[in-house]
C-alpha cells in the first residue's frame, strides 16, 4: 500500500474539541482532533496498540531519507532515489499536513513503535471527494518493520478517523500489482479488490500495474461491530 498519488507531499469553525478513540487504540488515550463536519485538524498522535501516528517532525529526516533510499521500497513507489536535501524539503512541506477540510488535502502522519519512539514509516488519509465523501488511504514501512501487522494496525486507524470521524462513506487505496505484501494487508483490513488496472503507470522505462481496492462505511462497521 503506497502513499496516495494524491498526496505530492505537498478552517472551519470549531464546534467541538472531543478526543476519538479508535477502536484500534487505547482507550485511554486516543486521537485529539479538531473537527466540524468533515473537517479535522490533528493536534496529538494517534495511539493504537503498538504505533504512534503523530504529525512529523524535523527530527524525521534522516530517518524518512533512509526509508526512501532503500531499493526494496522505492520498486513499488514509483519515486527516483531522494537526496537528503530533498527529503528534509519534503519533511518541511509534511510538518504543515496535520488537516484535512477540502478536496486535494492530505494528512501524512509518521509512524513509530511506541514502545521504542523508533520510526518505522508513514501513512496518509486523502480527501478525494467531498461531494462524493471519498478518500484514500496508504503507508510506507520500513522493510525491517514489515511482516508485523503494523502495515494493517496503522490503516485500520486510519479508517476509524475516515468513516468514523470525517463520516466518509467510502475509502479507497492503491498499489502496484507486484506487492503482495500490501494487497494481502488490504484484504486484512476488509477492504476488496475492484480493479487491476493493466500497465496503467510507466516508469523508469517499465509499465506497471495497479490494483484498487476499496471499502464502504457500512463495511467497516460491520467490522469494527
Amino acid at each position: 500500500m503506497r502513499t496516495s498519488g494524491r498526496c505530492p507531499f505537498r478552517i472551519h469553525p470549531v464546534v467541538s474539541d472531543d478526543p476519538v478513540r479508535p477502536p484500534f487504540g487505547n482507550p485511554a488515550s486516543g486521537l485529539r482532533a479538531r473537527h466540524h463536519g468533515r473537517v479535522l485538524t490533528l493536534e496529538a498522535p494517534l495511539v493504537t496498540e503498538r504505533l504512534l501516528l503523530r504529525p512529523f517532525r524535523s527530527q524525521d529526516a534522516d530517518a524518512l531519507y533512509d526509508l526512501r533510499s532503500r531499493p526494496e521500497v522505492l520498486r513499488y513507489l514509483y519515486w527516483p532515489p531522494a537526496s537528503a536535501q530533498t527529503v528534509r524539503d519534503v519533511v518541511a512541506e509534511r510538518l504543515t499536513m496535520t488537516k484535512l477540510a477540502v478536496d486535494g488535502d492530505c494528512l501524512v502522519l509518521a509512524v513509530e513503535l511506541a514502545a521504542t519512539g523508533r520510526f518505522i514509516g508513514e501513512v496518509d488519509l486523502s480527501l478525494v471527494s467531498t461531494d462524493h465523501s471519498h478518500g484514500e488511504i496508504g503507508a510506507i514501512l520500513h522493510p525491517a518493520a514489515q511482516g508485523h501487522g503494523y502495515a494493517t494496525e496503522a490503516a485500520g486507524a486510519l479508517l476509524d478517523l475516515a468513516f468514523g470521524v470525517l463520516k466518509l462513506h467510502r475509502v479507497t487505496a492503491q498499489t502496484n500489482a507486484g506487492n503482495l505484501a500490501s494487497a494481502r494487508a488490504m484484504l486484512r483490513l476488509g477492504m476488496r479488490q475492484e480493479g487491476h488496472l493493466r500497465e496503467c503507470v510507466r516508469f523508469a522505462g517499465e509499465w506497471h500495474d495497479e490494483l484498487v481496492f476499496a471499502i464502504l462505511a457500512e463495511e467497516w462497521a460491520d467490522r469494527a461491530g
